[in-house]
């Protein structure tokens, strides 16, 4: 019996005039269009919502001048890198690094779209549908939910489905997916892939596991920004873990949501990596399919990081060792005065360690490197 997809798949293009009529109708409408627009004229870009017919018109219109105007905005520049690696045709799972609940994978739908004329599926988490509007925009964007909770059985069974929608999307309907290495973001800027997302992703085929991996063709993505909008957020989230009392507060992922787009980033960077082999994926002896499939995947979206200015700022901050040419006296400046708006000192040194991950990352990287050449 074929799986009923329709608890998490996206809006078919049939489905769409209502959710655009939903979408018009919402009280912020005025606002996101005047963010996106700032001279438009709101009657006519309402009608214009609601004369849009399938997701791949959305996307290429509103979210696609919505991703320019936050580039243009937000950033002192977007580049990126390795879309030599992707086939016409072919579609593949993304395995991304995770910094920013939204525009992690948005920057992505806007260079497929920009380059390639496509977009991908986005996994996320369903915490984030907090009201019927965030629905109708995230599925109107081809954003698939995934469970967060539950019981044992009703997670396993969540993550079964999951598996299973996911195989169908790339091996039989012929599309692109992006999902993130970890279940939320890299908070203290270590990016780390879950043995436990992989082995979600070979439920769809457990008979042979392996095949079931080579078969979603992984991608390791990696983004890099020079500035994080939301690094207070997250000092204060981890300095608060540590100390046993902190408490999610209402609608704070929508809060984090919005400080991610409107916030300053400076400098951005999207690396895509090559295809992972089947060589690549297959474990030595001794080792677990999951394990090293992560680790794999580790080696990839870590050392396709773009250190920033920011990060060696960081690094000095930490180790006492300059770093010169690697950063200005206004950048290091500019980080020292956003430490200074954190209340406590571990608070401060909570962000310097965030920051400084990439750096220690890749040094260590080179030095294993090194090791293995001597």
């Amino acid at each position: 019996m074929k799986d009923n997809f329709d608890d998490i798949r996206p809006y078919n293009d049939d489905e769409l005039p209502e959710a655009m009529r939903r979408i018009a109708d919402w009280d912020l409408f005025p606002q996101v269009i005047r963010f996106i627009y700032p001279n438009a004229d709101i009657a006519k870009e309402r009608e214009k919502l609601l004369s849009i017919r399938s997701v791949h018109q959305f996307q290429s219109t509103l979210m696609n001048d919505a991703i320019r105007r936050i580039i243009a905005t937000t950033t002192s520049g977007f580049t990126h890198s390795g879309l030599q690696h992707l086939r016409r045709g072919v579609p593949y799972l993304f395995i991304a690094n995770h910094r920013d609940i939204t525009l992690d994978a948005f920057l992505l739908q806007h260079l497929l779209l920009e380059h390639r004329d496509e977009t991908s599926h986005i996994v996320f988490g369903n915490n984030l549908l907090s009201m019927p509007v965030m629905e109708d925009l995230f599925r109107s964007n081809k954003l698939i939910p995934m469970a967060r909770g539950g019981s044992p059985r009703a997670f396993y069974d969540s993550l079964l489905h999951l598996s299973l929608y996911l195989s169908d999307l790339v091996t039989v309907q012929h599309q692109s997916a992006w999902i993130a290495q970890n279940n939320g973001r890299a908070k203290d800027g270590h990016d780390v892939t879950a043995p436990a997302l992989i082995k979600m992703l070979t439920l769809s085929r457990p008979d042979d596991p392996l095949q079931a991996l080579a078969d979603l063709h992984l991608v390791p993505l990696t983004i890099s920004y020079e500035w994080d909008p939301c690094d207070l957020m997250k000092a204060t989230e981890l300095y608060c873990r540590r100390h046993g009392d902190y408490q999610k507060k209402p609608h704070e992922d929508l809060k984090s949501v919005v400080t991610g787009i409107i916030g300053h980033k400076g400098k951005v960077h999207l690396a895509i990596g090559a295809p992972l082999s089947c060589r690549e994926l297959t474990p030595p002896a001794g080792m677990q399919l999951f394990e090293h499939v992560a680790t794999v995947l580790d080696r990839h979206i870590q050392g396709n990081y773009r250190l920033m200015p920011t990060n060696y700022v960081a690094h000095s901050l930490l180790t006492g060792i300059e770093q010169h040419g690697r950063y200005t006296e206004l950048t290091r400046s500019q980080f020292l005065q956003r430490l200074e708006a954190l209340p406590e000192p571990e608070m401060r040194q909570i962000m310097i360690e965030t920051y400084a991950a990439p750096v220690t990352v890749s040094r260590r990287q080179a030095n294993q490197k090194s090791a293995l050449q001597n």
